[in-house]
């Protein structure tokens, strides 16, 4: 489980394709490295496996296979790509953003990006899959490129965020440009709630 909240960004140094999907290493600089061997970490949203570690646990591998490639961003990384990393919650940290599983529920597109008061923050529309569009509401949670954000409008089947320049500046947010992929946790309670609505009126 996660919160949404990115620690760092990492920088991919080798892709290798393997018969059944991808590896990729990554370098980071967590401020107390702690991971192990089998540890949970998002990357950019999408939760993946250490398979291995070098460098007190600043550089890492991690596998994806070819069905976590279909889902998510992670097939269009190559060397040098930054991907936004945060290791799985800790018992009694602080919760600062929302539930977030590290399961991407799809791929949104930026369709705009807009600077609205200068050196401040920036407005971003993204455009999700046909089938994730009725998760969206406005002041609901959204998971982006594993960042916790808050929809701020919901227009012709797109949302909008408003970013400010902290989360632009710690994340890889400032890739988001017009016509990118990023990934797309929607609110899993918006989920639970349809569920339990659907069990209980098709009775």
């Amino acid at each position: 489980m996660f919160t949404g909240i990115i620690e760092t960004t990492g920088k991919i140094l080798r892709v290798s394709p393997i018969d059944s999907g991808i590896e990729f290493e990554v370098v980071t600089d967590f401020n107390h490295p702690d991971l192990k061997i089998g540890d949970s970490v998002a990357i950019s949203g999408a939760c993946m496996t250490v398979t291995n570690l070098k460098e007190k646990g600043n550089i890492f591998e991690f596998y994806t296979s070819f069905k976590s490639l279909e889902l998510t961003n992670l097939s269009r990384l190559k060397e040098g790509s930054l991907v936004n990393l945060e290791r799985a919650m800790a018992v009694g940290q602080r919760f600062g953003g929302h539930m977030v599983q590290g399961h991407v529920d799809g791929l949104g597109k930026v369709l705009s990006r807009t600077v609205i008061e200068e050196n401040k923050v920036e407005e971003f529309w993204i455009e999700p899959p046909p089938e994730l569009t009725k998760y969206f509401v406005k002041k609901g949670s959204v998971t982006v490129d594993g960042v916790s954000l808050t929809v701020v409008d919901v227009k012709d089947g797109s949302f909008q965020l408003v970013l400010i320049p902290e989360t632009i500046h710690k994340t890889n947010a400032n890739q988001w440009n017009k016509d990118v992929l990023v990934n797309l946790e929607v609110d899993v309670l918006a989920k639970y709630i349809e569920n339990f609505l659907e069990l209980r009126f098709s009775k």
